[in-house]
């Protein structure tokens, strides 16, 4: 048995449905039938619409959440190498690199302390953060004295860069402020040792020292 129903759409429903619309190439009626039976189906799997719009609502990834919260963005890797290659000269402003990722991890694992005083922490919770970004790279974290250790490793020399200049940074413009005092950049991996110094502008200037004279990447 066939109804007839009157439907009265605004225009942001029918920009809504335009893409089902031309799949049934502007049979309205055809496309109004596949979303009932896709009602009909999702309401068999979720048991109603609302517990679907609270799945989709609290069922958020740490990704989804720091692009919520942070404005953080995904960038595909194409995209990425493009925007780095047109800097090739240039070290990201300090403000860009920090980007309050630290912050924002050591938030969500109640991390206490100084990077230094919990380096396997650190280590197990940016290795998560980027590897849920789909970076392609595994940090190590290691630390002595007043010395701390940063290896960042992966078969993208433009991402490991870029994910070293962050860690370099955060390192500089914390509480306590690390300089870079040796450093080896190899295709695949960087290595390098950080020491306290006195203020950030010290630590800030010594990242520049290693990296302004040369390409970001190359």
């Amino acid at each position: 048995m066939e109804v007839r129903k009157n439907v009265a759409l605004d225009r942001k429903h029918v920009r809504m449905l335009q893409p089902i619309i031309e799949k049934h190439q502007g049979n309205f009626s055809a496309a109004i039938r596949e979303l009932v039976e896709l009602v009909d189906v999702i309401e068999k799997k979720y048991g109603s619409i609302d517990a679907l719009k609270e799945s989709a609502i609290t069922e958020k990834t740490k990704r989804d959440e720091y692009i919520e919260n942070h404005y953080g963005v995904v960038v595909p890797s194409q995209i990425l190498h493009w925007l780095l290659r047109e800097h090739q000269f240039d070290i990201p402003p300090k403000q860009y690199l920090l980007f309050s990722m630290y912050s924002y991890l050591r938030e969500r694992a109640h991390l206490e302390g100084r990077i230094d005083e919990n380096p396997s922490e650190w280590e197990a919770l940016l290795n998560e953060f980027y590897h849920d970004l789909g970076w392609p790279i595994d940090i190590r974290i290691r630390s002595s004295s007043n010395l701390v250790t940063v290896e960042v490793i992966g078969f993208d020399s433009q991402i490991n860069r870029l994910a070293f200049l962050i860690s370099a940074m955060n390192l500089a413009c914390g509480s306590v402020h690390y300089r870079i005092i040796e450093m080896e950049d190899i295709q695949t991996a960087i290595f390098a040792t950080f020491e306290e110094c006195e203020t950030e502008e010290e630590a800030s200037e010594n990242i520049h020292n290693f990296f302004g004279s040369e390409s970001i990447l190359e």
